[in-house]
């Protein structure tokens, strides 16, 4: 029977194994791994032009296929939400 010290340097040098498999796996089997490029400005401004908007939405590229999501991301619609409701909650007033 092994040691626990040995168990445990066969279950890391599976786990190890098993990064590099990931590392090297197709986005379309496990999705794609972004990296953060910098941001884009949201525009919310074209709607309202008395409104001063500085929102940035972040934009991402795939690290392994190099595809970009251009700021079309969920944090990016949270970013526009929030913006429109603080023009609304302005404009209320």
């Amino acid at each position: 029977m092994k040691s626990l010290e040995e168990q445990l340097a066969d279950a890391k040098a599976e786990l190890d194994r098993i990064e590099r498999a990931i590392r090297a796996a197709p986005c379309a089997e496990v999705g794609h791994r972004w990296k953060h490029l910098g941001g884009k400005h949201a525009g919310c401004v074209e709607s309202d032009p008395d409104f001063d908007c500085d929102c940035s939405l972040p934009v991402y590229e795939c690290e392994v296929c190099g595809n970009c999501d251009y700021g079309e991301n969920e944090e990016a619609r949270e970013i526009i939400a929030n913006c429109k409701a603080r023009r609304e909650k302005r404009s209320s007033k």
